[in-house]
């Protein structure tokens, strides 16, 4: 890809570093926020279990829908706020502008929500071929445990892939392009850590996740939009819990 005229470098941006710094920050309040929510699961359900008790306790709930739902919302509100809290600590920045935060035109839309499209068919026939084409552990647990089930939808389809884009595509990303990686390496850095960050999943899931990051990854930087990326984020886990709900049917 070009680097030539990259519309960010007339933005205020965080460096390559200070992006670095900040981005371990937010990953470390992410962590904070997950193991908080779960602790606080623990304490308010399970307040008299013993350390052992609890330790089997954490492994389960690592898999419980509830748990799973109430993490990735309180992840999304902290999350986000304290990404809009660093662009905002950087002199003359504007968050629209840093994050991308507009509406793509039709053009574009219809032009990666074809690409995409094509790209999940793609993966949904690679995965049958490859018998891998069965719901996954994580996802069958979550559906199953969730309570309520329109609770692990919201933090699916809504939280995830708000706080997961603006962080990885709207906050690292667009740090990144500053940086020798330019555009080319940022796209591709920031899709290996957001596949890296889905441990819950296998070699092979986490490759399909990184492919996918690479095409929103693009997508956000031809459109100069997070809208779009966030847009098709939410599209792929709506069809991934309905596939859920589906083959657990």
């Amino acid at each position: 890809m070009n680097d030539e005229h990259n519309p960010i470098d007339s933005i205020a941006v965080w460096g390559g570093w200070a992006t670095l710094a900040w981005g371990l920050l937010i990953a470390a309040i992410f962590m904070v926020t997950q193991v908080s929510v779960l602790g606080g699961y623990i304490a308010s359900n399970y307040g008299e279990a013993s350390e052992r008790e609890i330790a089997s306790l954490t492994e389960q709930l690592l898999l419980n829908g509830t748990v799973i739902s109430l993490a990735t919302i309180a992840t999304f509100i902290i999350g986000s706020l304290a990404i809009i809290g660093i662009i905002k600590l950087k002199k003359h920045s504007q968050i629209s502008s840093y994050l991308g935060l507009k509406l793509p035109n039709r053009e574009q839309t219809r032009y990666w929500l074809t690409i995409f499209i094509s790209l999940l068919l793609f993966s949904e026939l690679l995965s049958y071929f490859l018998d891998k084409y069965e719901a996954h552990e994580f996802m069958v647990s979550a559906y199953a445990t969730a309570e309520p089930l329109w609770l692990l939808w919201i933090a699916m389809v809504v939280a995830a892939p708000v706080f997961e884009e603006l962080f990885f595509r709207g906050f690292l990303l667009t740090g990144f392009q500053r940086t020798f990686l330019g555009t080319t390496g940022a796209i591709v850095m920031t899709s290996l850590l957001w596949a890296v960050i889905h441990t819950q999943y296998d070699l092979y899931y986490m490759a399909t996740i990184f492919v996918m990051g690479v095409v929103l990854g693009l997508a956000r930087v031809q459109s100069r939009s997070l809208i779009l990326p966030i847009g098709l984020h939410a599209l792929v886990n709506g069809l991934a819990t309905l596939q859920t709900a589906y083959l657990v049917s």
